[in-house]
């Protein structure tokens, strides 16, 4: 399980297996803090198609048909990936306007989440 997948509640970290991150992230931004059925058959015009894609949508109906999901918000999570992804995305060169613009941010909003990287403290312990 990525590092991210274990940011999610329980019910959905098992999704994850099943349609992938981005579809369990996508799911609860379309659903989030909302209950649902989970269909037998998808029909063309199903909501769940346009929310994680055809491929996930049908796994999901495969694993899951008749079932009732609860969709957690995930606000807070969906906010530390996409945290996580800028950062590694910066360590691999990215430039500060290329992740302001993919990720719809201004650059002073990108800097703060760089500079509020956890993993790059690079201050020494001062008693050592």
């Amino acid at each position: 399980m990525s590092v991210e997948a274990e940011l999610l509640p329980e019910s959905m970290a098992d999704l994850v297996d099943i349609i992938g991150l981005p579809a369990v992230l996508n799911l609860m931004e379309a659903f989030g803090g909302t209950e649902f059925w989970v269909p037998e058959k998808l029909h063309h015009s199903h909501a769940l198609l346009e929310a994680v894609g055809p491929e996930a949508a049908q796994s999901l109906c495969e694993y899951m048909a008749r079932e009732r999901i609860k969709v957690p918000r995930g606000a807070a999570i969906r906010r530390e990936v996409r945290n996580r992804a800028i950062r590694r995305e910066r360590r691999e060169g990215a430039k500060l306007a290329e992740l302001a613009l993919r990720y719809g941010m201004t650059d002073r909003q990108v800097l703060n989440i760089l500079n509020a990287d956890p993993e790059d403290d690079n201050q020494g312990d001062l008693f050592e």
